[in-house]
């Protein structure tokens, strides 16, 4: 424990694991290395105090007092009690601090004697880059900044927002001044009394220009329904006002400007309370400024205008200020206005043009990612705003809109998307008001009545497609085609704050609702495409998580892909076909018909064909309608975009013949004889899985079927029957028919890979069987060269789990060769790709496991490797620095449990263990 702290730190601490670590790094590498950090827990649920004992066992100037809970007030006590520090200051643990921040702070405070030195501060965003962060110059008013003074001379230091994390006070001063925090319950306002107590004693201060704490300004909570927090604003102002009459020549300049702060604390506290409970807070604001104002406290001069006329009219006509500000308590019509695609400044705009259409009897939320500065600046801006509300408290998560419908206070809710703000304002307020069903000009509409309330309709999405399902087809059609996409907004994955289940749920609710329609297919059908971009933004909310959390909501996620499908209602042979051909489909007109021509012509005709589209919003759905229309033996479904992995065991499922074969959508079969040539071969020798030659079909068209000696596996010469061990590749996969017994038990299935599912699904259906069959015939064109392959970190993560599943299970089954193939693709063929993410916790953390569980003998027995150890040179570059760069890299990504599997890595490496 350090003997003589400069300044001790204090981070009060309930339940914000999320956040805690980036809080703790920046404050243990402060390049002013004389502090104790005091880490007060107040009674967290989650893992804070596991995170900060480990951070005490590594760094002796963290101190911990672990505590139930009883609030923040008391908290910030007890770690000021404790505090041996020459000066305190205070990092709330959802932020953090630039590393020079109190090396800067203290050489002021030490260097001109003062007892407080405060700076501005930095918003923060989370997901974004801290050099992203913007200087918010909170003391700009004071007008005194690098100077030297006593607060009293300059009480504007006093109506600046309080911010005590900006600061370090001098604690002999605090404790001299009794300086402390009002332990009320929770963690509401107990800056106000703390701030105003610390300046009001201080005799020298000084301000500076920079910022050095990153605030989050993304974690706010919303409206506050706890009724035990509904007056502490008000008995920190009672504090306020006690401390100062302390001193009685101080107080006969500060007593005129309490009121202009209180006012502002007040208001602030009503806007973010409930509706229920800003009815019961309202009276106790305009009787305390009414004494305020009877006792002559009120000077016009501390006062804009603007701020005096409203504070008049509060306390001169109660109920009409409320109603004007606050809107009907008991409001006819909930209306949710979505402005998620437009800018603040169209939303504005947009907001105060519909307002003046609609009922004064309304209640109206702004649905956007801006909803609380809209409806501030709104509000602030301009008279009449009384019926906006942010949309705090009704949604619950961005992606599909979810909401508390107990949120909307009227019986009756409407909906509003706006995309333009050159809308037509009178149509849409019209039937937002109940007149009409629904509103459309073609980029903007509204809907009445919407069943936000029922059972399988807790988003703006799928309320709104119950909504529009009801209309008829032409009408549809009048709406954007965007319609779904305009009611939610993407958002960074850091800031769901382990809400993505809600989205997954949220999702399959939708899809449940579409499928389970008794509508028209056309009406169904084209519902199903306007909806396929909201899925495909939880995709990619998916693909960006954090390896922690994608691991735990996998199972849930591809859970996606056993919602119903849409089956398209053509004539489809009732016969029991003996073959099954699966084609899933997913953007490929261009290269579809060719593919089905050569489907459709084989001269083998006993077989069905099930198309099932993957989502496709190219037009590829139409051509398959098309096929459908014209052949009997073909059937069409379609899914919501899950993987090609997804579609073909759905294929898979629905399969009605004895033996299956696969195709994909861009290639095509080698000649008109393929499935005779491979049934005929099948029934010879009675095997499950058969296969023959595969070609390349490149760009020019010309077809590559000569092969060097690594790919040579393509190339079928004899009939044989290939056992296990002899198996030197998991690549082919699509040139084999399968008998459809491999997949009685569901077993053998393609995982929902965006990468090597298919060596996944072709090493199961060997492990099933035992062994394959291959004959000297073309039967595959599989095309190149058409398309890049974007190495994601969501597809380099599934890259890993795919080789390092085949990994296993070569060793397992003794398929020697085939583990030295996959082997050497981590330093071949995938290198630069994992390279590429290798900081990414997912692809760090299988990579360190798959390299602890290389089988070093196998390796060296069937190759030309001869060193000891076989290692994976993604994760080491440079052999001679090869423990050195795992050790870095296991820092950098601490908190991954990676982190021992690498330190166990380490030791075996450097000779330690």
């Amino acid at each position: 424990m350090l003997k003589n702290p400069k300044v001790s730190i204090l981070v009060p601490i309930c339940n914000v694991e999320r956040y805690l670590r980036e809080c703790l790094n920046s404050l243990v590498n402060q390049t002013l290395r004389e502090i104790e950090i005091i880490c007060i827990n107040d009674g967290s649920t989650d893992s804070s105090l596991s995170i900060i004992r480990e951070y005490e066992r590594r760094d002796e100037r963290i101190v911990v007092i672990d505590k139930p809970n009883s609030g923040y007030g008391d908290s910030m006590n007890k770690g000021i009690e404790l505090a041996r520090g020459e000066y305190i200051g205070i990092v709330e643990s959802d932020d953090f601090a630039s590393l020079n921040m109190f090396e800067t702070l203290y050489k002021e405070a030490a260097k001109n004697d003062l007892d407080i030195v405060r700076s501005n501060y930095y918003a923060h965003r989370t997901g974004e880059d801290s050099s992203c962060d913007y200087l918010v110059e909170n003391l700009a008013a004071c007008g005194s900044y690098d100077k030297v003074f006593h607060p009293i001379d300059n009480p504007r230091v006093f109506m600046c927002q309080p911010a005590i994390w900006t600061s370090i006070y001098k604690k002999s001063m605090i404790d001299k001044e009794e300086v402390r925090f009002l332990p009320t319950p929770g963690a509401s306002f107990q800056d106000t009394a703390f701030y105003f107590k610390a300046f009001y004693a201080a005799d020298r201060v000084k301000l500076l220009k920079d910022g050095y704490l990153h605030y989050r300004i993304d974690n706010a909570n919303s409206s506050v329904k706890n009724q035990n927090k509904l007056f502490c604003v008000c008995d920190e102002y009672a504090a306020v006002w006690d401390y100062a009459k302390r001193d009685h020549d101080k107080f006969q300049i500060i007593k005129y400007w309490i009121p202009r702060q209180q006012y502002e604390g007040y208001l602030w506290n009503l806007n973010r309370l409930a509706p229920e409970l800003q009815q019961r807070f309202y009276p106790r604001y305009v009787e305390e400024f009414s004494k305020i104002k009877a006792a002559g406290l009120i000077d016009s001069d501390r006062f804009d205008s603007r701020t005096l006329a409203r504070l008049n009219r509060m306390t001169n006509d109660s109920e009409a200020y409320f109603l004007e500000q606050y809107g009907s308590t008991e409001p006819r019509r909930s209306i949710l206005v979505c402005c998620n695609a437009l800018s603040v400044t169209d939303a504005k705009t947009s907001m105060r043009a519909l307002l003046d259409k609609l009922s004064n009897d309304d209640e109206v939320f702004v649905v956007s990612p801006d909803s609380d500065s809209l409806v501030f600046e709104l509000k602030n801006e301009f008279e009449g705003m009384g019926r906006l509300r942010s949309d705090a408290d009704v949604v619950q998560h961005r992606l599909l809109g979810h909401c508390d419908a107990d949120a909307c206070r009227a019986e009756n809710i409407s909906i509003v998307a706006l995309a333009a703000r050159d809308a037509n304002f009178d149509d849409l307020a019209a039937t937002a008001d109940g007149e009409d069903a629904y509103s459309t000009d073609g980029k903007n509409y509204a809907l009445r009545d919407v069943e936000l309330r029922a059972e399988g309709s807790s988003t703006l999405v799928t309320s709104a497609l119950r909504a529009i399902s009801k209309l008829d087809l032409n009408q549809i059609k009048r709406l954007p085609d965007n319609w779904a996409s305009l009611l939610c907004s993407p958002c960074a994955p850091e800031a769901w704050a382990g809400g993505f289940d809600i989205a997954i749920d949220d999702a399959k609710e939708m899809a449940c609702c579409l499928f389970d329609m008794s509508e028209p297919y056309e009406k169904v059908r084209l519902l199903y495409g306007q909806l396929l971009s909201v899925w495909s933004s939880v995709r990619k909310g998916y693909s960006a998580l954090d390896w922690d959390q994608a691991c735990r909501l996998r199972e849930r996620y591809y859970s996606m892909a056993s919602v119903d499908a849409l089956f398209t209602p053509h004539a489809y042979a009732d016969n029991s076909p003996f073959l099954s051909v699966v084609v899933p489909v997913y953007n490929v007109s261009e290269y579809l018909e060719e593919c089905l021509d050569s489907v459709l012509q084989q001269s083998f005709k006993d077989f069905e064909v099930l198309l099932v589209n993957d989502g496709s919003t190219d037009g590829s759905l139409d051509l398959l309608e098309e096929v459908a229309s014209r052949d009997s033996r073909v059937r069409v479904l379609s899914q919501f975009n899950c993987g090609a992995g997804s579609a073909r065991n759905r294929g898979i499922e629905l399969a009605r013949g004895k033996r299956l074969i696969f195709i994909d959508p861009d290639d095509k079969f080698a000649t008109d004889h393929v499935f005779f040539d491979l049934l005929d071969a099948m029934d010879r020798s009675g095997a499950l899985i058969c296969g023959g030659s595969l070609s390349l079909l490149k760009p020019s068209g010309k077809i590559k079927s000569e092969f060097s000696f690594d790919e040579s596996f393509y190339h079928v010469s004899c009939e044989r029957e290939v056992p296990l061990e002899q198996i030197w590749t998991d690549y082919g996969w699509i040139r084999f028919m399968y008998d459809s017994s491999l997949f009685v038990d569901g077993k053998v299935r393609f995982p929902q890979l965006n990468w090597y599912e298919d060596p996944v699904f072709f090493l199961r259906a060997l492990e099933k069987a035992g062994c394959c069959k291959v004959v000297p015939v073309d039967v595959y064109h599989y095309r190149v060269g058409y398309k890049e392959t974007e190495w994601t970190v969501g597809r380099v993560r599934d890259m890993l789990w795919g080789m390092g599943h085949n990994l296993a299970i070569a060793d397992g089954l003794k398929m020697r060769e085939l583990y030295v193939t996959i082997a050497n693709r981590f330093n071949r063929d995938y290198a630069d790709a994992i390279l590429k993410q290798i900081k990414d916790p997912g692809v760090y953390e299988q990579l360190v496991a798959i390299q602890a569980s290389i089988n070093h003998g196998l390796i060296k027995d069937c190759s030309a490797y001869d060193e000891p150890y076989y290692y994976l040179l993604p994760l080491y570059g440079d052999r001679k620095k090869r423990a050195v760069a795992v050790e870095r890299l296991a820092h950098r990504i601490a908190e991954s449990k990676a982190y021992v599997s690498a330190q166990r890595l380490i030791y075996k490496l450097t000779g330690r263990g």
